[in-house]
């Protein structure tokens, strides 16, 4: 009986205790770029000529992959035929990979009765177990950190917060133990730049983003705690377009990218909502395309580009500056 009541225990103290964190320590340079795209996982090679095109033009760091990384449904296991896609569609490019899990990644659940439905049977842990394994994938946590002198990246699992768990499913953490790591991981960053890369978007002029229900209002929720711990950039997929919003001269909100034309492209509409921030890129009417942006930072400027599945500049660069 003690043995169980001790299990018990230590089973609370875990839900109720923030998530350690992983780090990934980045070369220090005097400039980092990265390539940001997502919901690439219906495809194998929709991107791969742009950005081989990219990277035999200037130095890229790595490819920054914000979630849904295998539709349906993710991944069944490190055995799973789908592993291609990744392989296949950006292997050629020879840059590491920096994933995180979106909604897809864990079967696509949906809120059902007070409960989730979901598609298949996905392992979401088989896509962390495959760092080491699959050639250039970096993935050594569901949150971790990509860490710089001159930028940090917070890589968070947002689809406990999206969908409000709260208990551990598919070996996720719960929403609370998500907002706790996130806080206390953005206390302890202190490099020129702030970046937070989630799957779900916070603002979107796509499908996700128009909604304004629930999964869109929890998101909503971190901006308190974005602008609190002067976040400069907020980078998601989630919506098959891409898109960048807010005000680069900086106010309290970070500016917001999206960028999720990997595999499968949705229509972008003007938002009317109240308080939402503008739309800099791209103008109305737009026409989505497959494509992806491309982060480029230095001490004084971070720099945001939008390219076509050729590898062909089609918008930016967009600026934020610092200059203190």
């Amino acid at each position: 009986m003690f043995r169980v009541i001790r299990a018990a225990a230590a089973i609370l103290l875990f839900l109720c205790q923030p998530l350690s964190a992983a780090v990934v320590d980045l070369a220090h340079q005097p400039v980092l770029r990265f390539v940001v795209t997502g919901d690439t996982g219906g495809t194998h090679s929709e991107l791969r000529e742009g950005i081989v095109a990219v990277s035999e033009r200037v130095h890229v760091d790595g490819i920054i992959l914000v979630g849904d990384n295998f539709y349906p449904c993710g991944i069944s296991g490190l055995a799973d035929p789908q592993w291609t896609k990744i392989t296949a569609h950006f292997g050629p490019a020879h840059l590491p990979i920096y994933p995180i899990l979106g909604n897809h990644d864990y079967g696509d659940q949906q809120e059902r009765a007070g409960g989730y439905s979901t598609w298949g049977h996905p392992d979401s842990g088989a896509e962390l177990q495959a760092t080491g394994r699959i050639p250039l994938w970096r993935f050594p946590a569901r949150n971790y950190l990509l860490r710089s002198p001159l930028a940090d990246f917070v890589m968070l699992d947002t689809q406990p917060i999206a969908l409000g768990f709260a208990k551990s499913i598919d070996g996720s953490a719960t929403a609370h133990q998500e907002i706790s790591w996130l806080t206390s991981t953005l206390d302890r960053v202190h490099s020129r730049w702030r970046i937070v890369v989630g799957h779900h978007t916070i603002y979107s002029s796509g499908i996700h983003g128009r909604k304004n229900d629930a999964t869109q209002q929890r998101m909503r929720a971190l901006l308190p705690l974005l602008r609190g711990e002067h976040v400069d950039l907020y980078v998601c997929g989630h919506d098959h377009d891409m898109e960048l919003m807010g005000d680069l001269r900086r106010g309290d909100d970070p500016v917001f990218l999206v960028s999720g034309a990997g595999s499968g492209l949705d229509t972008l509409r003007p938002r009317h909502a109240a308080g939402e921030p503008p739309t800099i890129y791209p103008r109305f009417p737009a026409n989505s395309y497959f494509g992806f942006a491309v982060l480029e930072i230095s001490e004084n400027r971070l720099a945001i580009s939008f390219y076509d599945r050729s590898g062909k500049r089609t918008a930016g660069p967009f600026l934020v500056t610092k200059h203190r």
